[in-house]
């Protein structure tokens, strides 16, 4: 647990990441691990170790993390708002035993920043962890996108989804008058009755 930080460090990421994987999928996927508050832990510790990490290691423990959501239902409790939250103390992840950390003292915040990301990888992750979409395996394994986006990062290639808004005061369908909604503003006529004496 205390290790999980230094994935975002670490000049030999690529491996290490690969490592983690392999671990956390041990300690959690193949095994039940029956402390909600363990895998709560770790869940929070993921989300806070990819908002610093480079994309090809966010990336998957997005999809760990999502994994994690859904195996154990009692770590959604992440991700309810702040203020919903009844519990005492304050989240210390610098604690040594992930039991001592409090983790629903805090909710995941990390994946609300997440969505914005550079990365569409990094971002479609965030908002399915967020949503509590289901991985759909094999093709979002963790293990194949840290590969995706690897063989990206050594190609020097960055996918980017470039995203249209409107501008909201530009009428709908162009610059056609007989279609923009006109607003006529009616001034009551004066009378010479007045029922207040």
């Amino acid at each position: 647990y205390s290790l999980l930080p230094r994935l975002s460090t670490e000049s030999d990421s690529v491996n290490s990441t690969e490592l983690a994987l392999k671990c956390l999928n041990g300690a959690f996927i193949k095994r039940r691990e029956y402390s909600t508050v363990r895998a709560a832990a770790f869940a929070k510790q993921l989300c806070t170790v990819s908002m610093h990490a480079p994309p090809h290691t966010s990336g998957p423990l997005l999809a760990f993390v999502r994994q994690l959501f859904q195996r154990y239902p009692a770590v959604h409790q992440l991700l309810e708002n702040e203020q919903d939250i009844i519990t005492s103390g304050a989240y210390t992840p610098s604690a040594t035993d992930p039991e001592h950390t409090n983790p629903f003292a805090s909710s995941a915040w990390e994946l609300a920043t997440l969505k914005f990301h550079i990365n569409p990888a990094v971002v479609y992750h965030a908002k399915g962890a967020a949503a509590q979409r289901m991985l759909q395996l094999p093709a979002e394994d963790p293990g194949r996108i840290r590969a995706d986006l690897i063989g990206n990062s050594r190609e020097g290639y960055i996918a980017y989804t470039m995203s249209k808004k409107k501008h909201p005061l530009r009428a709908k369908g162009g610059n056609d008058k007989r279609r923009r909604q006109q607003y006529r503003f009616i001034t009551p006529r004066e009378t010479d009755n007045y029922h207040l004496k």
